[in-house]
C-alpha cells in the first residue's frame, strides 16, 4: 500500500503538470529552421505545375502580337493562254506579275494594339492565378499550424491522463477509489488518443495538399515555421477597400477587357476599308491575223490597282458587336467594384469578430479553466470529490483549449481570405511584368 506522504507528493506533482499542460498548449514558440509562409508562397509561385502551364498563355499572346504586326505576303501571279487545241496557229499570251496588299487606314497598327492588350490580359490572368495560389498556400499553411497546436494539446492532455490513470490504479490497489474511477480515467485517455489519431491523419492530408501546391511529391518531408501572425489591430475598413480596388487582379482584368473592347471597336471601324491591292504585270503575246503577214511577239508592262468599295458591307455588324462588348465591360467593372467592396467588408467583419473572440479566450476563459482543474485535483487529493468530477473538469479544460484552437484556425483562415480579398498576396508582392 502506498503511504499517504507519497500519495500527496505524487498528486502535487500531477497538479503542477496539469498547470504546465495549459501553458504548454498556448505556447507560440516558432520552429525557426522551418519554412515560413512567405517562403512557401514564393516556392509555389515559382514551382507550381499548373501555374507553369498557365504562364504559356502569355507566350501565346505575345506570339499573336508578333503575328498581328506582320503585313500580308506578296502574291506571284502567273497566267498563260494559247490556241493549241483549237486552230493551232501559234497564237499565245503569257504574263507574270506580282501583287501586294496595302492597308490604307492603319489596320495593322490597330491589330497590334488589340494584340498588345491581349498580352496585358494574359499577364493579369496569371496574376489572378498567382493570387489564388498564394491564398491556397496560406490557407493550407495556417491550417497545418492550427492542427499542430491541436495535436500538441491532445498529447499534453494524454500525458496528464496517463499519470492520472496510473495514480488512480495505485489508489484502487490501496482501496481508496473504485474500479469505476479507474475505468473513467482510462476511457478519457482512450478518447484523447482517438482524437489525436484523427488530427494526425488530417495533418498528413494537409501536408500532401501543400506539397502539391508547392510542386513537390505529396510525401516529401516539409518543416514549417510555427510562428503565428501578429494579432495587431486591423487597418481601417476604408483603407482595406481602397487597397482592394487598386490591387485586385480581377478588377485590372476587367479594366483591360474594356480597353480591349475599345481597341477592337477601333479596329472594326478601320476594317470598313479593306486592303488595296497593287500589282505589276509583265506580259508577252503573239497574235495571228488571218490572211495577214506574220506578226511578231509583243511585250507589255502593266500596272493594276484593286480598291474594294464599302457599299453594302461596311462592317457594321462587327462595329455594333464591339460597342456592345465595351458597354458590357464597363457594366461588369461597376458590378465587380461593388462585389469587391462587399467581399472586403464581410471578410473584415468576420476577422474582427474572431480576433475579439480570441482575445476573450486569452484574457479570461483559459486561465479560469486552468484554475478549476487545479482546484479539482486538490479536492480529489483530499478525498472531497470523485475522480469522475476531475475527469469532467479536465475535459472541460481540454474542450475549452480545443475551442480556442478552433477559433484560432477560423481566425487564420479569415485573415488569409482578407489578404486575398484586398489583393495583398498575404504579404507577398511578385515582380510586376509588362508586355
Amino acid at each position: 500500500m502506498s503511504s499517504p506522504c507519497i500519495n500527496r507528493a505524487s498528486w502535487r506533482l500531477l497538479i503542477f503538470l496539469i498547470g504546465s499542460t495549459l501553458l504548454g498548449g498556448l505556447s507560440q514558440t516558432a520552429n525557426a529552421a522551418g519554412m515560413t509562409r512567405l517562403q512557401a508562397i514564393d516556392i509555389a509561385v515559382q514551382s507550381n505545375k499548373d501555374l507553369q502551364a498557365a504562364r504559356y498563355t502569355v507566350e501565346q499572346a505575345r506570339a499573336r502580337l508578333l503575328q498581328a504586326g506582320l503585313p500580308p505576303n506578296p502574291r506571284l501571279d502567273i497566267a498563260a493562254r494559247n490556241d493549241l487545241i483549237f486552230r493551232n496557229q501559234g497564237e499565245y499570251a503569257a504574263s507574270i506579275g506580282i501583287s501586294q496588299q496595302f492597308s490604307v487606314v492603319g489596320r495593322i497598327a490597330h491589330q497590334k494594339e488589340v494584340a498588345r492588350v491581349d498580352v496585358a490580359l494574359a499577364l493579369a490572368e496569371i496574376r489572378q492565378a498567382e493570387l489564388k495560389l498564394a491564398g491556397d498556400v496560406t490557407s493550407r499553411f495556417y491550417r497545418i499550424l492550427a492542427l499542430n497546436r491541436q495535436i500538441e494539446v491532445r498529447e499534453r492532455l494524454m500525458d496528464v491522463d496517463q499519470k492520472l490513470v496510473l495514480g488512480t490504479r495505485n489508489r484502487f490497489k490501496a482501496a481508496e477509489v473504485s474500479e469505476l474511477d479507474v475505468n473513467t480515467a482510462q476511457l478519457e485517455l482512450q478518447r484523447l488518443t482517438q482524437e489525436r489519431a484523427l488530427l494526425l491523419s488530417q495533418r498528413i492530408t494537409q501536408l500532401a495538399q501543400l506539397n502539391q501546391l508547392l510542386g513537390r511529391p505529396a510525401t516529401q518531408a516539409i518543416a514549417l515555421n510555427d510562428a503565428l501572425p501578429a494579432s495587431d489591430s486591423l487597418p481601417s475598413l476604408a483603407n482595406q477597400q481602397r487597397q482592394a480596388l487598386s490591387s485586385r487582379p480581377d478588377l485590372r482584368f476587367a479594366l483591360l477587357s474594356a480597353n480591349r473592347a475599345q481597341a477592337n471597336q477601333a479596329l472594326a471601324r478601320v476594317q470598313r476599308w479593306e486592303d488595296w491591292t497593287v500589282g505589276v504585270v509583265l506580259e508577252q503575246s503573239h497574235l495571228v491575223i488571218d490572211g495577214g503577214p506574220s506578226q511578231g511577239s509583243s511585250r507589255a508592262l502593266g500596272l493594276s490597282l484593286s480598291i474594294p468599295l464599302p457599299l453594302r458591307n461596311k462592317n457594321q455588324g462587327n462595329i455594333a458587336e464591339a460597342a456592345a462588348t465595351e458597354a458590357q465591360a464597363y457594366t461588369r467593372i461597376e458590378a465587380l467594384k461593388l462585389s469587391i467592396g462587399n467581399e472586403v467588408a464581410s471578410t473584415y467583419a468576420e476577422t474582427e469578430r474572431l480576433q475579439q473572440a480570441l482575445s476573450e479566450y486569452q484574457r479570461n476563459m483559459l486561465a479560469l479553466s486552468a484554475r478549476n482543474v487545479r482546484l479539482a485535483l486538490q479536492g480529489y487529493n483530499q478525498g472531497l470529490i470523485p475522480v469522475g468530477d476531475v475527469v469532467r473538469i479536465q475535459r472541460q479544460q481540454g474542450e475549452l483549449n480545443i475551442a480556442y484552437l478552433d477559433t484560432l484556425d477560423q481566425y487564420l483562415q479569415a485573415l488569409a481570405r482578407l489578404h486575398i480579398a484586398t489583393g495583398d498576396y498575404a504579404g507577398y508582392v511578385p515582380e510586376q511584368k509588362t508586355p
